[in-house]
């Protein structure tokens, strides 16, 4: 019996996939393929994905060989069968710790993948999977604010290559990365977020063989429960992609073997959900049934000297794909239940597949305990989606925070405006509610959305990533197109815009899901980590972080004693032109000082000259006292630096490109005096901060507010 697509449909959640239907304790086919492609199978290092399987077969007689394949062998006499699916994925080892706490990376079993291979690791998430248990990084990116300076700008160079790479695990130094057991040539792969598209594909990388793997499961678990004719050797095998020794142990050691049928994730074709199987010319020979044969992508090393063929014929299966090795791989879900259909035929059975049982998720090896409440305000803020001009979520949430006593007002452009206090002086403080992302520009006729940007961003950085269609408040799922040479890419930047697809068969389906042109943002799925005790990484703290530095300097507050007039600004569209705060600036005209709360890029990376906009993670809030747009004066700058010093508060001081929404009120005779947290990796998936920098900030703000002239 098929599973229907319509059993998957409550799987969707927001913007994460959750492991939810069960029956009877066991879980569905899509359930494990969510949850085993998320596994670390990095080839060599195995042993995750290995586990994951392993609990799979408690009740059953499952071997580990000395290499680390697991076989299953089920019945006896002849025929002798061979099933079999490689566990390994392309992935990376860290080769080199530094002194300043970043990490080297090598590659392996990706030389076949293609130009953009590595770049699509480049700017996320990644995972590290040591002997103690999973430490979750980041892979650094340069500045996307810093571009304009820098002598070759990144979208003018070639394909990021893995020497580039460094990945920032929250830590310091080199004893740090140790204290959280990273060791040389531990295993690295990308952090994997699954995306169900339309309830008729899964997308991941290596979407192709961890199905295949747990396609290989529910078979055995069927061939376990049913009479068999003969031996059927079950083997899910190492090392695959570096030189197939994994599969050659077993046939030197359980064959040799009538019959092979072995998965080859080389096999492919672009026919997704078109009801066909992918194989190899010996198989279709035998059935033509439902069958594509097609030529493998690269070669395959089984045909080693050591092993023995003669009279084993070798049938070699793949599954159809978009988006070869990329992270977002896409398999069609009805082709992955026709490949355990024909698997469960060949052997003689008609029955519905074996199930699974339910096998609990692999979490990140580090909890941290301090700054909850911050991480706690800070992520719920993450957690709203808010491109320039839709950033009504996000202006919910805050409006939601603020304290009993307030009483905001919503003006015309959408900003949230709160005055209180009451006196000669007039501070305004301003962050901007908005973050950078896309806008669907148009509609191709085949379904597919092609984009348009707001704010500045690092494009090539979404592209094979997931995706987040905004409507109506609900999120479609999709994914970013790589673009159509991405296998041969020279640049880093592609010259097409970024599409994304979302599963619509046309433009006319698209826009009956509420795809409006013009007006529907599309984003990346986004979840705030924590990377240390102190550090947390996240797409959307420029300015998610100011907005909550606002809120948690209202804590306490009593407005009534205050000796000035003060109002607060959540602005919209800075990141487009800052036309929120342009029209707050016209409405605040007789204020006397602004001070908008936004991002300080540090050049405290791997990537930029230290010389230049240095405030490193840590040591405090910054002053922006020189930015392209304004220089603040030494009287302005004094007044804040004795108030920091007075309480002690840690502030640094710096010079930085680009500018705030301080920059519209400078029009009207209106001071504009930044105060800012350091941040890395800007407008970027994976930004960078440090909260005792944010509660430094807080300080400072909390100390104007009752300073006095």
């Amino acid at each position: 019996m098929k599973f229907t697509i319509f059993y998957f449909l409550a799987l969707i959640f927001s913007s994460q996939v959750s492991l939810a239907q069960k029956n009877g304790g066991n879980t569905s086919l899509v359930d494990h393929l969510i949850e085993f492609s998320k596994t670390s199978s990095v080839t060599g290092r195995e042993e995750q994905a290995a586990s994951y399987i392993q609990s799979l077969f408690q009740n059953a007689h499952l071997e580990k060989d000395k290499l680390g394949n697991l076989i299953l062998t089920i019945g006896t006499g002849e025929p002798r069968r061979l099933i079999t699916v490689p566990l390994d994925e392309p992935g990376y080892v860290v080769s080199e710790i530094q002194d300043d706490g970043y990490l080297k990376i090598y590659p392996l079993g990706s030389g076949h993948n293609g130009n953009l291979y590595h770049q699509f690791l480049q700017g996320h998430e990644v995972n590290i999977n040591t002997e103690k248990g999973s430490v979750v990084g980041v892979s650094t990116v340069p500045s996307a604010h810093f571009e304009g300076t820098r002598t070759t700008p990144e979208h003018e160079k070639g394909t990021f290559q893995w020497q580039e790479a460094r990945l920032d695990v929250g830590e310091s130094s080199a004893l740090g990365v140790g204290q959280k057991g990273i060791q040389l040539l531990d295993p690295v792969t990308l952090n994997k977020k699954p995306v169900i598209i339309g309830n008729t594909y899964i997308a991941v990388s290596s979407a192709k063989t961890k199905s295949a793997a747990i396609v290989l499961a529910m078979v055995a678990q069927s061939l376990t429960q049913n009479k068999i004719e003969g031996t059927v050797v079950v083997a899910w095998t190492v090392l695959d992609l570096i030189n197939s020794k994994g599969i050659e142990a077993v046939i030197n050691k359980y064959g040799p073997f009538d019959e092979i049928y072995r998965f080859n994730r080389f096999l492919d074709s672009d026919q997704v959900n078109s009801n066909k199987l992918v194989v190899n010319s010996t198989l279709l020979k035998r059935d033509a049934k439902n069958l594509l044969a097609v030529k493998p992508t690269a070669s395959y090393r089984i045909s080693s000297s050591t092993v023995e063929y003669t009279n084993q014929a070798v049938y070699e299966y793949g599954l159809p794909s978009l988006y070869q090795e990329t992270p977002v791989e896409l398999v069609a879900i009805s082709d992955i239940e026709n490949l355990i259909e024909h698997w469960l035929t060949i052997f003689g059975i008609e029955k519905k597949q074996g199930e699974l049982p339910l096998v609990n998720s692999t979490d990140n090896l580090h909890t941290y305990t301090n700054f909850q409440k911050e991480h706690t305000l800070v992520s719920s803020l993450i957690g709203q989606y808010g491109v320039s001009a839709d950033e009504n979520k996000v202006r919910e949430l805050i409006l939601s925070k603020l304290p009993t006593w307030a009483k905001p007002s919503v003006d015309s452009k959408g900003n949230i405006i709160l005055t209180f206090g009451q006196g000669d002086e007039h501070v305004v403080f301003v962050a901007h509610m908005d973050e950078t992302g896309y806008v669907v520009d148009s509609i191709k006729d085949n379904g597919t959305l092609i984009l348009k940007e707001r704010g500045g961003m690092l494009s090539w950085l979404w592209e094979a990533q997931a995706s987040l269609i905004h409507v109506n408040g609900n999120p479609i799922h999709g994914v970013f197109e790589p673009r159509a040479d991405y296998k041969t890419a020279l640049k880093r930047l592609s010259s097409e815009p970024l599409s994304v697809y979302a599963g619509f068969a046309s433009k006319s389906e698209a826009m009956a899901a509420g795809i409006i042109v013009g007006s529907t943002t599309v984003t990346m799925p986004k979840k705030m980590i924590r990377l240390s005790e102190n550090r947390a990484s996240a797409r959307g703290f420029d300015d998610r972080v100011g907005c909550a530095a606002l809120l948690m300097s209202l804590s306490d507050l009593n407005p009534d004693l205050l000796s000035k007039k003060v109002s607060f600004i959540w602005s919209v569209e800075e990141e487009t032109g800052l036309f929120g705060s342009s029209f707050a600036a016209k409405n605040l005209s007789n204020a006397t000082t602004v001070y908008p709360i936004d991002t300080y890029v540090s050049s405290d990376d791997v990537y930029s000259d230290e010389t230049f906009a240095n405030c490193p993670l840590g040591n405090g809030a910054v002053i922006r006292v020189l930015e392209s747009v304004n220089f603040i004066s030494r009287e302005n700058i004094k007044t804040v630096q004795s108030l920091a010093a007075k309480n002690k508060i840690k502030v640094q001081y710096g010079m930085t490109v680009g500018g705030t929404d301080g920059q519209a009120f400078l029009g009207y005779d209106i001071p504009s005096i930044p105060l800012s947290w350091p941040g890395r990796y800007s407008h970027s998936p994976i930004e960078v901060m440090d909260y005792r920098d944010m509660n430094n900030l807080v300080s400072l703000i909390k100390a104007l507010l009752k300073e006095s002239k």
